[in-house]
């Protein structure tokens, strides 16, 4: 695996919007809009000495009626760093 550009503010800004948007889209695959009343994102980023962590805090607030559980949306949120994942290694990495 290449090493991790050096990234900008605004790459970094990017890189959250858009892993939201991958976490939102992996979300949406797994609940149906019907049973989901809320979905909150709190994506942080930290970028020290070229690495990069991103912790994602998912607050998801469900129709009484749903049976959703946390296990699938553990699952969702694994499928959604693998994209992301994916996604970095395409779009920022030397």
């Amino acid at each position: 695996m290449s090493k991790l550009k050096k990234l900008s503010s605004e790459d970094l800004a990017t890189i959250s919007y858009d892993f939201g948007e991958i976490l939102e889209l992996e979300v949406s695959r797994v609940i149906s809009t019907k049973e989901l009343e809320d979905l909150d994102l709190d994506i942080t980023i930290n970028y020290d000495d070229a690495q990069l962590d991103v912790d994602v805090d998912l607050g998801v607030s469900f129709d009484e009626l749903s049976e959703i559980n946390q296990d699938v949306l553990n699952e969702a949120i694994d499928e959604a760093y693998l994209k992301f994942d994916s996604y970095i290694d395409e779009n920022f990495r030397e």
